[in-house]
């Protein structure tokens, strides 16, 4: 799951300062890759855990648009 917040604030009429908190894979769920499909291979029917992990990602930003 991934998710945006921002708000934005007016200074002046002109100068606006944007505020944003990304984050990515928010829950941190492991996704697994398939099982390996070569029945001549010794790994044969096992998962690879590491295939398609991805990390939780957060960011902040500030922006000034002028």
């Amino acid at each position: 799951m991934d998710t945006v917040i921002s708000k934005t604030v007016t200074i002046r009429e002109r100068v606006k300062l944007q505020y944003r908190f990304e984050a990515y894979n928010l829950f941190n769920h492991v996704r697994f890759g398939g099982p390996n499909a070569d029945p001549t291979s010794a790994s044969f029917g096992k998962v690879d855990p590491t295939e398609q992990n991805n990390a939780r990602l957060i960011q902040m930003a500030l922006k000034l648009n002028f």
